[in-house]
């Protein structure tokens, strides 16, 4: 099980405010090598605001993000989060944003690599133009083969399945669950999970508190549910909350 290996990333006691309004309030959370945890959620329950944080966008204002490589004598581990909404240079081409990224990190045996997930996304034949004449789907998914060529040690996904379709959301999670095959951990946050979708574990943020958490069989037991999806255990952990 991955959870048996020291985390790559651990939050304790993580709270974030805008204002007067509390957004995150005690949140405890790791992340271990080889997993791929479901974050789910209404809309704001605050998932966006904990991705932020985790991946030091924003500054935390109480508790801590511990970031661990225990494979490398600690060093820290490193964390790519990839928004809802994604930005590009505009002068760079989809190919030029892979270069540029891979050379960035020092990447000498990029170009294999780039051009086998320009395939696997269903961007090939794409390279040569820019993100602006892409749709929102296909800037996530250009967004995410950047983000895997980097090879960090932890993927954050924000919403990723939301401006997918159906065909792209399955070459989306088969990129996942390869990516976490090689020792890496991934957090994908969404309201809406797509029936291929089986994480190792969920994560149920509302009003900015993890209110479960568990495996799909672990929750389907508490729950008293035959099968579970993100939101299925929304609404099981919502319904219970309004029963008690």
């Amino acid at each position: 099980m991955p959870e048996a290996t020291p985390p790559l990333l651990r939050a304790v006691d993580l709270g974030y405010r805008y204002g007067a309004f509390q957004a995150l309030r005690g949140v405890n959370l790791a992340l271990h090598p080889g997993e791929i945890v479901a974050l789910v959620g209404r809309n704001g329950a605050g998932k966006s605001t904990l991705l932020r944080c985790l991946a030091g966008w924003f500054r935390l204002e109480e508790g801590q993000v511990d970031l661990t490589d225990a494979t490398s004598g600690g060093r820290d581990a490193r964390v790519v989060l990839v928004p809802d909404t994604p930005s590009f240079y505009a002068e760079l081409t989809a190919f030029e944003h892979l270069q540029f990224i891979a050379q960035l990190h020092g990447r000498r045996d990029w170009r294999d690599d780039a051009r086998r997930l320009l395939q696997a996304l269903n961007l090939t034949g794409h390279e040569r133009a820019y993100a602006s004449s892409f749709s929102r789907g296909m800037q996530y998914k250009l967004a995410l083969a950047v983000s895997l060529l980097s090879r960090p040690d932890a993927l954050l996904l924000d919403e990723p399945f939301g401006p997918l379709d159906a065909l792209s959301s399955e070459a989306l999670w088969a990129e996942l669950q390869r990516f976490a095959a090689e020792g890496r951990a991934v957090l994908v946050s969404a309201h809406q999970t797509p029936g291929m979708v089986a994480p190792h574990r969920f994560l149920l943020l509302e009003g900015g508190e993890i209110r479960a958490e568990g495996t799909a069989q672990e929750l389907k037991l508490r729950y008293g549910l035959a099968s579970l999806s993100g939101e299925d255990l929304l609404r099981a952990a919502l319904h219970g909350e309004a029963e008690a």
